[in-house]
């Protein structure tokens, strides 16, 4: 206990020689902002800085603002931990957040170092919103002011991931039936209300999934897609920010379309829980249905 006391005197003395930053899983935006939104909860909590390192789009956001660009590469001690004090007397200490998913199933079926972070805390959400918005003004997709507005997140690989992921990552590439059963659960709470889904997907044919879909639903409501130039690698932040300006949002377990279901209230957020997996179909057998039903109230 007395070196804890004398590293929290040291660390008045040297405020900057205790920090923190992150580490990257090797994939695209959604896992490179829980990544650095982790180490960003870690650094509020512990009111340490957090050491700032680029990943793509970061640039364009205006954390590459706010943040401190540090040279991480001189020797440091590398910490792990996220609780309890800091047990060691030697400085500087850089905490390294590994990456971690936020997906229960993930984190319950594979070894992962975690730490929880409380997205509901209304400070920190103001925080991420602020710093996880754009430098210049983006051409997003704005739906109509008269309509329940679905934002439809379908992700199928679109020419980034190989034939087979969807064995391998079941849950952040859900069957087309994860989607309609969504979608019918939304339609059933608003039976009198027009309704407006924008599908944003990667894949090579949104005419023919919103043409799939809408067979299967019970009433025909507007479906919309990017029409042309429709890539996994194009359009990335444009789709991201325009997540937010919907009401309803149905998703897989990809970290794209979870991050704003974090820091965003939406009236409903429907998304897959648990799967089965038998001669390679899988079957989506557990979803959540979180419904905010001061946000529905408003709506109706």
């Amino acid at each position: 206990m007395r070196w804890f006391f004398f590293l929290l005197f040291l660390r008045s003395l040297f405020p900057t020689e205790i920090a923190v930053t992150y580490q990257f899983s090797g994939g695209r935006l959604g896992d490179n902002l829980l990544s650095y939104l982790h180490a960003k909860w870690f650094s509020y909590k512990k009111n340490i800085p957090l050491i700032y390192k680029p990943f793509p789009y970061s640039n364009e956001l205006m954390l590459d603002v706010y943040e401190t660009f540090a040279d991480v590469s001189r020797p440091v001690i590398r910490n792990f931990k996220a609780q309890g004090p800091l047990h060691s007397s030697r400085l500087p200490i850089l905490y390294t957040c590994p990456y971690f998913p936020e997906d229960p199933w993930e984190l319950t079926h594979h070894q992962w170092f975690s730490f929880p972070v409380d997205w509901k805390n209304p400070e920190f959400r103001a925080l991420a919103r602020q710093i996880i918005a754009p430098k210049k003004q983006l051409d997003l997709v704005t739906p109509p002011s008269h309509t329940l507005n679905i934002a439809l997140h379908i992700r199928q690989g679109g020419g980034f991931d190989h034939s087979h992921v969807y064995l391998d990552m079941p849950l952040k590439l859900p069957p087309l039936s994860f989607y309609v059963e969504g979608l019918q659960k939304v339609i059933a709470l608003f039976p009198n209300k027009p309704i407006y889904c924008y599908l944003f997907t990667d894949a090579q044919d949104p005419a023919l999934l919103a043409e799939q879909i809408q067979n299967q639903l019970p009433r025909p409501i507007l479906f919309d897609y990017r029409h042309t130039d429709n890539q996994h690698d194009k359009n990335v932040l444009e789709d991201f920010f325009s997540l937010f300006q919907f009401d309803v949002l149905i998703r897989p377990q990809s970290n794209f379309s979870l991050i704003p279901s974090l820091i965003h209230d939406y009236a409903v957020v429907y998304s897959p829980r648990d799967f089965s997996l038998y001669d390679n179909v899988i079957t989506i057998t557990e979803t959540d249905f979180h419904i905010d039903y001061v946000l529905i109230q408003r709506l109706q």
